[in-house]
């Protein structure tokens, strides 16, 4: 279960009582979506199945504003040349920076996944650029820093370094999933999203 500061906010409704434009979104999440997370973290009640997290205050909203949210971020998986371990480095420096608890709560276990060392996802969480990374992982932890912490336009020099580590496209991607998971942040923020009930950020316990 979600705390009782985020329930009060937007609560769980347990899928019985849901209404009929309630269940078109809460089974587009669960089924669409719970299937490629569901085992790596906690996105339904294992009592009721009600879904908790991020997930919940989509249903207090318009369908299409939680699909329109999941086919953006599923849209950019689809962006060449950019690897899922950058990925997770760009998403984990920005949950870092907003102090987001349940992006870093499920991203820290799907860095974990993808083959981020246990120093590397402490390092982030630190607000420190991961050891020993490549010249990939250490700019997109850069650039996604950079982005979130100094105003104006990115520097040329990141600019240079991020299209010489992953071509145009994969710089692309790096600038477009810091920007998603900012938005995302403010989100879970706004909701006050925390970590499951029973469960940590780090370390993985489970």
């Amino acid at each position: 279960m979600a705390s009782n500061e985020a329930s009060k906010r937007f609560p769980p409704i347990v899928p019985e009582i849901l209404d009929s434009a309630q269940k078109e979104v809460h089974n587009y999440l669960a089924n669409e979506i719970g299937q490629y997370f569901q085992g790596i973290f906690t996105i339904q009640d294992s009592k009721t199945d009600a879904l908790i997290g991020p997930y919940t205050h989509f249903l207090y909203l318009p369908q299409p504003v939680a699909s329109g949210y999941f086919i953006n971020g599923s849209s950019l998986s689809k962006i060449p040349d950019f690897p899922l371990r950058c990925r997770e480095i760009a998403i984990l420096a920005i949950g870092e920076h907003y102090n987001a608890a349940y992006e870093l709560y499920s991203h820290v276990r799907i860095a974990k996944k993808v083959g981020l060392r246990d120093e590397q996802i402490e390092d982030i969480l630190r607000g420190k650029c991961p050891t020993g990374g490549t010249e990939q992982e250490l700019v997109s932890w850069e650039v996604a820093r950079a982005l979130m912490t100094v105003k104006g336009p990115l520097s040329e020099d990141l600019w240079g370094r991020a299209e010489k580590a992953f071509g145009k496209a994969g710089a692309g991607a790096l600038i477009h999933y810091s920007g998603f998971y900012a938005y995302t942040c403010v989100l879970l923020n706004g909701a006050a999203v925390s970590v499951p009930e029973g469960e940590s950020i780090w370390p993985i316990t489970a």
